[in-house]
């Protein structure tokens, strides 16, 4: 499994830059089309819905038949969707082609993190594995900002070479698995899982209420946008050290534990991280980043020892389900914000962790299980 967990990490990086990467490209397809902003924004949404979804029903195709060639095969799919969407005029094709990246997106994840599981310290290689996603978010806005600015639209095409490099390695270094075996076999707990998936979502959206606002209320403070930008940037690789990092911690004190500590540790630093002067921004949004990303893999190997035998449909469950239902309901956030302001609502978002942590108390531990593919 150690061979195949740097391939596994370098594909989900290569997967993650797809949907950052249509974020910047919306202005210039705008330039072109008589599309409103608001409606080619449509894009990248049905890519994410798409992506979070249709993962619960490839987890559960994964499980029953752990076909590895899903990874490579989204990979190219989504690469190939994504980087021909500066190719077309049409805005059914565009949305289409943000329909057929999601279900590549969906297709890889669900195996890869079931593999990535497959491990003697499941906490800790979870933890590595999606901290590539985290990094893969990053570089894809810099890299198609980067494409865009020197080719405009056409630019996309680029968007390929990450990908297709990815799903080569993993086609080649990653071989099919052999049918999986549990030791020390558990009954699956739904009421446990449930607990899980609920805090799971609370924590999804602190998260991704900060991604989406946290620029507006930082230009609302005086900062420039692309400073406003950089500091999300910083966050968010922040957050990737903090996934690497939590798995490590929670093979040391346990799953439960981790989670708890920082959970409790974020909701205590969202309200030191919205009233910091905005001079402070890159530090104290960075430690927020660390600790509200960190919590993420370890309750996707905490689903995991819930469901030894279903590998894949913990993972699109803790995975694809807790992130869609959260982008569902940043919108009812951004209403609040409407009403009460950035501020007040952001501090707000304290009781996020809070809840979410009082909830897995009532998630007992799960059962110590070894999988072996």
């Amino acid at each position: 499994m150690t061979k195949r967990l740097p391939l596994l990490f370098f594909g989900h990086l290569a997967n993650d830059t797809l949907y950052t990467s249509l974020p910047p490209l919306l202005p210039l397809l705008a330039a072109q089309q008589t599309s409103s902003a608001a409606t080619l924004a449509l894009i990248p949404t049905v890519y994410l819905m798409t992506a979070s979804f249709l993962q619960i029903a490839v987890g559960l195709f994964f499980d029953r038949k752990p076909k590895t060639i899903l990874m490579p095969l989204g990979l190219f799919l989504g690469g190939v969707a994504v980087s021909a969407i500066g190719f077309v005029e049409s805005y059914s094709l565009m949305l289409l082609l943000g329909f057929l990246g999601g279900v590549g997106s969906a297709l890889f994840h669900p195996p890869a993190t079931s593999l990535a599981s497959v491990s003697e310290k499941r906490a800790s290689s979870v933890s590595f594995f999606m901290s590539g996603g985290d990094v893969g978010l990053a570089v894809g806005s810099f890299h198609a900002t980067t494409a865009y600015a020197v080719m405009g639209v056409r630019g996309t095409w680029l968007l390929i070479l990450l990908p297709a490099l990815a799903a080569s390695m993993l086609l080649v270094g990653v071989r099919q698995p052999l049918e999986a075996h549990v030791q020390n076999s558990v009954r699956p707990d739904v009421k446990k899982l449930g607990f899980a998936l609920a805090t799971a979502i609370f924590r999804a959206v602190a998260a991704l209420s900060f991604v989406t606002f946290l620029p507006l209320y930082l230009t609302e403070r005086g900062l420039s946008f692309s400073i406003a930008g950089t500091v999300l940037t910083v966050m968010i690789l922040a957050g990737a050290g903090g996934m690497l990092s939590a798995g490590y911690v929670a093979e040391k004190i346990g799953k439960r534990r981790a989670v708890s500590m920082f959970l409790l540790l974020t909701g205590l630093w969202i309200p030191v991280a919205v009233l910091t002067p905005p001079q402070l921004s890159y530090l104290s949004y960075g430690v927020l980043g660390f600790l509200i990303f960190a919590v993420h893999p370890i309750l996707v190997a905490y689903s995991h020892d819930l469901l030894p035998q279903n590998l894949g449909a913990a993972s699109a469950l803790m995975y694809g389900l807790t992130f869609g239902l959260g982008h569902l309901i940043v919108p009812f956030v951004g209403v609040a914000v409407d009403v009460y302001g950035y501020q007040s609502v952001l501090l707000s978002l304290a009781f996020m962790p809070f809840i979410a942590a009082l909830l897995f108390q009532w998630a007992p531990a799960a059962a110590k299980t070894r999988t072996i593919y």
